[in-house]
């Protein structure tokens, strides 16, 4: 096996154990981590390039002769017959076009390239959009209003937490509600009003109010859209007893309803 073909099965196989390195821990932490993402978009990206690279070679050079050897990653795209995996995992069945190169040099030039250009076709756009969908499950409309609030000038007097993976109930349903959310922020009662008033201004409509008479918390939903939010506060208790301080416990909880 040549390097060129090693380069290719090492960047595949590491693109693919840095991507599910990265949903585990996402799923783990509840929010996003930042360096096995990166290392699966390099990897991705260098996995590319060495495909480009050898059939450059196999064009212009005559080289690598074993180019036909990743025709066996065809198999990956059996993956898409896993429900939950993704249907884009069909176009890697174009590696199996690079079989045809095992014919030799006795093989017609024009076929040759046209079947490998075909196969890039299929291979790179089915990677480029399965990572574009991972990008946009992890970033929908939730995520980008709670970025929108981090940077919002009304409310740069909040300390926002990181964003996180989170379940919470709507009053309407009985399965909890997969989204996003800051949890366990320290607020005050005027700045419980401003995050209130945000939801108005940015164009939210007042689904339910409540109050919990046992934690003395109000309980907010807001809807704009395919947008579901809840935003909760209370007042902090000690030993059964509110204290004196004006300071609230907050949650926001957002969720792009499909």
């Amino acid at each position: 096996m040549t390097k060129e073909i090693k380069a290719i099965y090492f960047t595949f196989l590491f693109s693919i154990f840095s991507a599910i390195t990265h949903n585990y821990l996402y799923f783990k932490l509840g929010k996003e981590e930042g360096v096995f993402f990166v290392l699966s978009a390099l990897a991705l990206i260098s996995f590319v390039f060495a495909i480009i690279n050898s059939v450059t070679k196999l064009i212009t050079e005559q080289g690598p002769s074993d180019l036909w050897m990743i025709g066996f990653l065809g198999l990956t795209g059996l993956l898409g017959f896993v429900p939950g995996i993704g249907i884009i995992f069909f176009g890697f069945f174009g590696f199996f076009l690079f079989f045809f190169l095992k014919l030799g040099q006795s093989l017609n030039n024009i076929f040759k390239n046209i079947s490998v250009v075909i196969a890039l076709i299929a291979i790179i756009g089915a990677l480029v959009i399965n990572f574009y969908q991972i990008i946009v499950s992890n970033q929908d409309n939730a995520y980008y209003l709670f970025k929108f609030m981090q940077e919002e000038e009304t409310l740069k007097e909040i300390d926002f937490p990181e964003i996180e993976r989170v379940l919470f109930y709507w009053p309407s349903k009985t399965d909890p509600i997969r989204g996003k959310g800051f949890e366990e922020m320290t607020i005050t009662t005027n700045q419980y009003d401003v995050l209130r008033n945000f939801f108005e201004r940015a164009g939210f409509g007042l689904d339910f109010f409540d109050i919990e008479s046992t934690t003395n918390a109000g309980v907010s939903g807001y809807i704009k859209e395919n947008v579901w939010c809840v935003l909760k506060a209370g007042l902090y208790y000690e030993e059964g007893n509110p204290v004196a301080e004006d300071k609230m416990r907050c949650n926001i909880y957002c969720a792009q309803i499909d």
